[in-house]
């Protein structure tokens, strides 16, 4: 599991001052317009998870993890881009990452026990149950945007075309059980997993875990597309109304993507996973296949109301399933320094951000020591107008 959720932080496009849930997914809004023409470079980023410090999700796990009841999630969205506005039309070029695992508990503790205390594995009889699922993806992308000009009335639409070209790819769904009793575990399920970064393994000097098919092929990422679409509405002159939903009809592809398929039938584990006995219970297949990337849809919409120097704002996220909801305040404006503050209740980060004049920054986290934290994020970015 620690090679499959490489999370990381990742880099995200803010798409103005406030704070919004749609930030954490790197949704963009294509219909937000520039007064001006604007040269803007951004980057953010988000990444949490259920169960273990983020920074540490990649690496050997130190201390036991905690995970929740049911569903337990490990997710990173992000993208670094620069862009230059001109009247209703935008072009931009960028790089975007997204990552979605979900994993029960049962799944999340043997991960840990097998890799860090296999006799503890071992000393508690009983049956665990195995469910975990994971995609990640990389793209660089050209992103061709039109907004009804600010002008229009206070109703306004946007649509943007983005160009993909293919990155890494990782996905990966393990299913089954692990039977621990008289010291030995027992695991039975199967494991799938595609992904660009296998290294090829001559099938002679191959072990259980080496990706070894009789013939080596060179593996070449794809092209694909996308359709954003945005909607800004201003009833009021203190009330302001979002809405955004970007990767319609998004897809990208590979060709040659190394594939491993295991299946586990009765195999003992650990204290005889390296017997003949125990090897030819597990088989499966190495090959290489062509693959096409159905991208999911993300949606994001918020409210924001404005008092004096005041503004106070209510906003969601979503993507397959994961909802982000959050809140936030904020005092002053731009030109002479506005500061932030917000609220998401899934992963229960704080957000703290400032925007002067061309400059904004923000950080979240869940807690106050950011090597404990199992939620963090950062966003920094400038936006030149000429």
């Amino acid at each position: 599991m620690r090679r499959l959720l490489l999370l990381g932080t990742v880099f995200a496009l803010p798409t103005a001052a406030h704070a919004a849930a749609g930030e954490l997914m790197a949704i963009t809004n294509p219909a937000t317009v520039d007064a001006r023409p604007t040269l803007r470079v951004a980057a953010t980023g988000f990444a949490a998870d259920d169960f273990v410090p983020a920074h540490r999700i990649a690496d050997t796990w130190r201390s036991a993890p905690d995970p929740r009841p049911g569903r337990n999630l490990a997710v990173g969205f992000g993208r670094l881009e620069a862009s230059q506005s001109w009247g209703a039309w935008s072009l931009g070029t960028y790089k975007r990452v997204d990552a979605f695992g979900e994993g029960n508990r049962d799944t999340v503790r043997v991960y840990y026990e097998q890799q860090s205390n296999p006799d503890a594995l071992l000393a508690q009889p009983g049956t665990r149950h195995l469910d975990y699922h994971f995609k990640s993806f990389s793209a660089d992308g050209l992103r061709l945007a039109w907004s009804q000009p600010a002008n229009s009335g206070p109703l306004r639409f946007g649509a943007a075309l983005n160009l993909l070209k293919a990155g890494f790819l990782r996905i990966e769904n393990v299913t089954g059980s692990a039977v621990s009793a008289g010291g030995v575990a027992t695991v039975n399920g199967r494991r799938q997993l595609l992904y660009t970064g296998l290294d090829y393994t001559d099938p002679s000097r191959a072990d259980l875990n080496d990706f070894a098919p009789l013939a080596r092929q060179n593996s070449s990422e794809g092209w694909g597309y996308a359709l954003d679409l945005g909607m800004q509405w201003a009833p009021h002159d203190n009330l302001r109304l979002r809405v955004a939903v970007n990767d319609l009809f998004g897809r990208l592809s590979w060709q040659n993507v190394p594939q491993m398929v295991q299946n586990f039938n009765d195999a003992s584990w650990p204290l005889q996973f390296n017997a003949p006995t125990a090897q030819a219970k597990i088989t499966g297949t190495n090959s290489y296949r062509d693959y096409t990337l159905q991208l999911k849809p993300k949606a994001a919409v918020a409210a924001e109301w404005t008092q004096a120097e005041w503004t106070f704002g209510a906003s969601a996220a979503a993507m397959h399933g994961l909802i982000l909801p959050e809140a936030s305040v904020a005092w002053g404006r731009t030109d002479s320094g506005r500061l932030a503050l917000s609220y998401e209740p899934r992963f229960k980060s704080v957000g703290a951000a400032i925007h002067y004049g061309p400059f904004f920054a923000s950080l979240r986290t869940d807690r106050s020591k950011l090597n404990d934290a199992r939620a963090v994020g950062a966003t920094a970015g400038l936006a030149l107008r000429f």
